[in-house]
C-alpha cells in the first residue's frame, strides 16, 4: 500500500542545528551567573532527539527540574531567534525533495524539539508551503511515540511512514506502529533498519519502495 503520508524527525534528518544551538545556549546560561555545563558539539550531539527536560538538566543539573525547565524554555526561544537571523545548517536537497514529495503526499514534521524550532527551521528552509501540519514535545508535553499517535489520529492518516536518523526514532515509530525510514547523515545509526536512504534525493524512491537499500 502506498504511504499517503511522510513524517519527518528534524535534527539529523533536515538540518544539522547545533551551531545556533550552541551559539544561543551558551550566550545564555553565561549570564545566568550560576554553574553550568557549557553546550559542546559533542554535548549538542548526544541530545538531539531527546526532550527539551533532558536538555535542561544536561546544562543545568545543579537546578531543581522546574527552574532549568523555565530557563529552558527561554533558551529555546533564544535558539529560535538565532536561526531566524543567521539559519541552520540545513542537509543539501531538503527544499527539493520536499517540493517533489509533496506532489503525492501529505508531509509533516514531528520531532521532540521544544516549542517554535520547526516553525524556524521551516522558514529558514522555506518549506512551509509543503508541510501540512507538525507537532513537537513542547506543544504537547507527550514523547514521540504519543504525539505520533496523535497526528495520525488527528489527520486521520492511514498509512504513514515516519523518516528519522536514531535508533531511539526506530524504537518510538515501533511504539506507535508506525513504519520507519532511518537516514545515514544524521546523528545515529540504525544497522538493522529493514528501509534506510543514503541521501536526501534517494529518499523519494525509498518512501516509494522502488529502490530500498538494506543495511548490512
Amino acid at each position: 500500500m502506498r504511504h499517503d503520508a511522510v513524517i519527518f524527525d528534524i535534527d539529523g534528518t533536515l538540518t544539522n542545528s547545533t551551531r545556533p544551538i550552541i551559539a544561543s545556549w551558551n550566550r545564555y546560561l553565561s549570564s545566568l551567573g550560576i554553574p553550568y555545563t557549557p553546550l559542546n558539539e559533542e554535548l549538542a550531539a548526544s541530545l538531539m532527539g531527546k526532550t527539551m527536560d533532558e536538555w535542561a538538566m544536561a546544562v543545568l543539573p545543579d537546578l531543581p527540574l522546574e527552574e532549568a525547565r523555565h530557563h529552558a524554555e527561554i533558551m529555546e526561544q533564544e535558539e529560535n531567534d538565532e536561526i531566524r537571523r543567521n539559519g541552520t545548517d540545513l542537509y543539501p536537497g531538503v527544499y527539493e525533495v520536499f517540493e517533489q514529495l509533496s506532489r503525492d503526499h501529505e508531509l509533516f514534521i514531528l520531532s521532540n524539539c521544544g516549542k517554535g524550532y520547526i516553525e524556524a527551521v521551516m522558514a529558514h528552509a522555506g518549506i512551509e508551503p509543503f508541510v501540512r501540519g507538525h507537532l513537537c514535545y513542547g506543544d504537547t508535553m507527550l514523547d514521540k511515540p504519543d504525539n505520533l499517535r496523535k497526528m495520525i489520529n488527528d489527520y486521520e492518516l492511514k498509512n504513514p511512514v515516519y523518516v528519522g536518523d536514531t535508533a531511539r526514532d526506530k524504537e518510538c515509530c515501533e511504539e506507535a506502529g508506525v513504519p520507519f525510514i532511518f537516514v545515514s547523515w544524521g546523528f545515529g545509526d540504525v544497522p538493522e533498519a529493514e528501509r534506510r536512504a543514503d541521501s536526501m534525493e534517494q529518499l523519494p524512491d525509498v518512501i516509494a519502495g522502488t529502490s530500498v537499500t538494506m543495511s548490512e
